[in-house]
């Protein structure tokens, strides 16, 4: 789950993605506790990671992540560079001031968000606000990181290593989507991107993917769900969905680097 997409990624990848259609039977279907079918907003406050450390270096004009997965760096001058990132392959990358820098990102020549990256007068913790502009609607949110080690000597504020504080203001289409189970085919649609799967069949293809991203469902129990997401036939994630009456619990775990997101949604 390392990603330089802006935090909001981190939701989208671990709930699914999809263009905001409902089946007809969406809402009588929500009406019944215990089942995933229904509406669902995640709860941002409820968002916590473990062994998910971000470790970034800006230095002499060039921006490295180290933490991302494979690690890569660009030139950070403000101008458009190509890269080839799951998802992106052009980012740009501004120098605001001693504490600030900006970004933002771009697939096939569409923009995808942007983010503004603020550290702390005392350097121990860097605020993120960010657009997203890859949906139906445009998303915005922020977040807020804690420093865990410094960076290296004359290097910007923001590197070093960070590791998630906590989400501030997100918008509701970033935070909504929808589960609907037919029989033991499994949908889900969010803001931007959505897939249909059967349950214990072949990995899908998640519609608005520009990662390529797939997807592979299965059931674990009565109210439980295993979301396994693989790319180029790598695993790059694994959730397991528990339903409790009106409240779906996410776990998420990367396999490549075991870190872990998790987080909770209410039924609407």
């Amino acid at each position: 789950m390392k990603t330089m997409m802006t935090a909001f990624a981190a939701l989208t990848l671990v709930v699914g993605t999809a263009a905001c259609s409902e089946g007809a039977d969406t809402e009588a279907a929500a009406a019944s506790t215990g089942t995933i079918s229904g509406t669902w907003k995640a709860d941002p406050s409820s968002a916590q990671a473990e062994n998910d450390e971000r470790d970034f270096v800006l230095a002499n004009g060039e921006f490295t992540c180290n933490s991302c997965l494979p690690p890569y760096s660009y030139t950070a001058n403000g101008e458009w560079q190509k890269v080839d990132r799951p998802g992106a392959d052009e980012i740009m990358m501004e120098v605001v001031d001693d504490k600030t820098v900006k970004t933002a990102f771009r697939f096939e020549g569409r923009d995808l968000g942007n983010s503004t990256w603020t550290v702390s007068e005392d350097g121990n913790s860097m605020a993120q606000s960010f657009v997203n502009l890859d949906g139906d609607e445009t998303t915005e949110g922020n977040l807020t990181l804690v420093r865990t080690a410094a960076g290296p000597e004359g290097s910007h504020a923001m590197s070093g290593k960070w590791t998630l504080g906590e989400y501030g203001e997100l918008s509701d289409a970033g935070l909504t989507f929808t589960y609907t189970l037919d029989g033991d085919t499994l949908s889900s649609t969010s803001n931007d991107g959505g897939w249909s799967a059967v349950l214990g069949g072949e990995p899908v293809a998640i519609e608005g993917s520009e990662s390529n991203t797939m997807v592979q469902v299965e059931r674990t129990g009565d109210n439980s769900f295993r979301e396994t997401y693989i790319r180029d036939g790598e695993t790059i994630g694994v959730t397991d969905v528990t339903i409790d009456g009106n409240t779906a619990n996410f776990v998420s775990v990367d396999p490549r680097d075991d870190s872990k997101f998790t987080f909770s949604a209410t039924r609407q």
